[in-house]
């Protein structure tokens, strides 16, 4: 309620400098996370990977790119938080202005370029104790080679290793030169390959909406190759017309549906965390039709503030009342064409 109050205002400035300021006062006033936000529901935890997310909902990275909010995002209803992209060395990103607002279409445009504290200082916010799962967000520094950024990513898995709940690798951000092109088989066995030497925690790999069909598949089956705990997808799209960056949001949904869909049909033993457009329990829905069992937001928080993880949490424990189901992992347990038919119901 709060949030839709301030919203209008908040709306009417540019929308980096609000983000830099929702951050800071989330960072020095962490109670206000609790005070706005959904109280967990045991009926809600779920098994992803090697973790118990509190509820089915993630936050996305970008949000909370160097981890100053922790606390904060932690009472407000997530099942898990990805902060980051965290890389080696801290990095400025791209020139400003870098987030663009589409209001109509509840969609944003950026073109961060991975700023970020850098490793060492975004480590030394990550000893307090976690209520629910941290997921670290990875990528290479702008100016490192490919071989280099093996050497980087080490690095930072090693560093966080006994901090976080898992990782993902990031090689599908439109905002870094080169980045996307690293989404090929050669470079990510080999990049795996070292990253399962330094940590035992659970390993994914986000990839990018714009992939032809067959190299999401390819990607898939790559990730089943290699024992990965899943794949996040997707995300941000590039849309030249809009300009540099990625659009994420309403303006992303079809896109990202399709590489669910996708993903989801190959009935590949990994998880599949859906991004992308998603705003709401039918939403959510959709993607337990499809087999899935967790999405993250990020766009429609900023356009919803803790309104939007309230009514999904209380939409979803309504769903199990209605069905008179003991928890959501129950729910998720079932063989699909029994929850086919739970979700089919009027």
């Amino acid at each position: 309620m709060l949030y839709s109050l301030l919203k209008p205002l908040l709306f009417h400035f540019d929308p980096e400098k609000v983000h830099e300021l929702i951050i800071h006062i989330a960072h020095l006033s962490p109670q206000i996370g609790k005070l706005t936000g959904y109280k967990h529901n045991q009926r809600l935890r779920l098994k992803i990977g090697n973790s118990i997310w509190n509820g089915p909902v993630g936050l996305a990275a970008g949000l909370d790119k160097n981890a100053e909010a922790l606390d904060f995002f932690s009472h407000q209803g997530f099942g898990a938080i990805e902060f980051g992209t965290v890389t080696l060395q801290p990095q400025l990103g791209n020139d400003r202005p870098r987030i663009f607002r589409y209001i109509p279409e509840n969609s944003l445009r950026n073109s961060m370029g991975f700023p970020n504290h850098g490793l060492l200082t975004i480590e030394s916010r990550l000893s307090r104790e976690k209520i629910i799962p941290f997921g670290a967000n990875i990528g290479k520094n702008k100016e490192s080679t490919p071989e280099e950024s093996l050497d980087e990513l080490g690095t930072i898995v090693a560093t966080l290793n006994d901090k976080v709940d898992y990782f993902v690798v990031n090689v599908s951000s439109p905002n870094t030169p080169g980045l996307r092109s690293l989404q090929e088989p050669d470079y990510l066995r080999k990049l795996f390959c070292e990253l399962q030497k330094l940590t035992s925690k659970d390993l994914y790999l986000k990839i990018a909406p714009d992939l032809e069909i067959d190299k999401v598949i390819e990607l898939a089956h790559l990730a089943h190759e290699l024992k990965l705990t899943g794949m996040i997808a997707t995300n941000t799209t590039i849309m030249p017309a809009k300009g540099p960056g990625g659009v994420s949001g309403s303006l992303l949904k079809l896109k990202a549906r399709k590489v669910h869909e996708t993903l989801l049909n190959l009935k590949l033993p990994i998880e599949v965390i859906c991004v992308g457009g998603i705003s709401n329990v039918e939403d959510i829905k959709s993607i337990w039709r499809m087999g899935g069992k967790a999405v993250q937001v990020y766009t429609a928080y900023v356009f919803e503030g803790p309104d939007l993880l309230k009514k999904i949490n209380k939409d979803i424990i309504q769903f199990l009342d209605k069905n008179n189901l003991i928890d959501l992992n129950q729910f998720l347990s079932l063989p699909l064409e029994d929850r086919v038919k739970i979700l089919d119901q009027p």
